[in-house]
């Protein structure tokens, strides 16, 4: 019997490890690096728009709501849910996507009962924007009020329960944690466990507070820029006033006061009802004085914004009618 034992040589086509590994290896680079990486123009776009801030309006109510440590907001806030669903509407006009219809019968009516449309489809890139804009598109013109009413669910009309945008605060600090501002850890409340996001990047949220005490506790107003709230923002002042407006009322702009003294507190919150009064109105009452002297500067700013956009007059007529639907948020909830 021959002691030959027949010897296995590695092909190189064949899929076992040797000399072939390799060369399958330089085959998959090559194979790899010719394939074509898709490329979305408008994703592009929508990431280089330096006119538009990193956190949306209602990111930032939001972020002044949660305790930074634990990650959640108080159980008793019955208002923020709805002021969210205002924010989305003023955050929409802000980016020119809708308006109010240009008619001059309109103004028989009280700013939050005319009818905005939409003027821009295209999508924003924020999930919560483009679903209420989607809803918006394909129904007839509504007005202010009654779109906040369908975002939050407040209709007796069975056809539009639908329209009602669920697990709003979720989704938003879910974006939040994408942007790398909130972490998401589990917590248990005893009986349940819950998915709280606490504050990762501290900066974002005191840049917000330090944007807002420039107006309701400064007496000459300045903002301050960083890199979610850049100076090549569009509306930067509107875009704070609305900021104001909307904490207000979702009852968390206490949360940006707590570490002033009590007079200056005080000051702060009758400066805030000053401007939900001042801008709930079309056009704005821009020679209106205010009684606290903080912020004295703050008109002649606004003025010089608008006019540097002197055709958003539209947009800017559904914040006021946004506002108006805040001024009485306590007799609709």
């Amino acid at each position: 019997m021959s002691n030959l034992q027949r010897r296995r040589v590695n092909r190189v086509d064949s899929g076992d490890s040797g000399v072939g590994e390799p060369t399958r290896g330089l085959e998959a680079q090559k194979e790899s690096s010719s394939k074509k990486v898709a490329y979305d123009p408008e994703e592009v776009k929508l990431t280089d728009n330096v006119q538009v801030p990193k956190l949306t309006l209602m990111e930032e109510v939001l972020l002044l709501g949660l305790r930074d440590k634990e990650g959640y907001l108080s159980f008793w806030n019955d208002n923020i849910s709805y002021a969210l669903r205002g924010c989305i509407v003023i955050e929409l006009a802000l980016r020119g996507k809708v308006r109010v219809v240009d008619d001059s019968a309109r103004k028989r009516f009280d700013v939050s009962e005319r009818l905005i449309e939409v003027v821009d489809a295209s999508k924003t890139g924020e999930v919560l924007l483009d679903e209420a804009l989607q809803l918006m598109k394909y129904d007839d013109p509504l007005t202010i009020a009654n779109w906040i009413d369908l975002l939050s669910g407040e209709t007796w009309n069975p056809l539009k329960i639908n329209y009602q945008l669920k697990q709003v605060r979720e989704r938003l600090a879910k974006g939040l944690v994408d942007k790398g501002v909130l972490r998401t850890e589990m917590k248990n409340f005893f009986l349940f466990d819950m998915a709280t996001h606490p504050v990762t990047d501290t900066s974002c949220k005191e840049a917000i507070k330090r944007r807002i005490l420039s107006v309701l506790v400064s007496r000459n107003m300045e903002l301050n820029y960083n890199d979610y709230f850049s100076e090549r923002v569009s509306f930067k002042l509107m875009r704070t006033i609305s900021l104001i407006c909307g904490a207000y009322r979702a009852n968390v702009l206490e949360n940006v006061l707590t570490s002033l003294e009590y007079e200056k507190r005080d000051n702060a919150i009758s400066r805030a009802d000053e401007l939900l009064k001042q801008f709930s109105q079309y056009p704005f009452d821009l020679d209106m004085q205010t009684e606290t002297g903080i912020s004295i500067n703050l008109n002649k700013e606004v003025k010089q914004e608008l006019q540097e956009h002197p055709e958003s007059a539209l947009q800017l007529e559904v914040l006021a009618g946004v506002f108006e639907v805040f001024s009485r948020m306590d007799m609709l909830l």
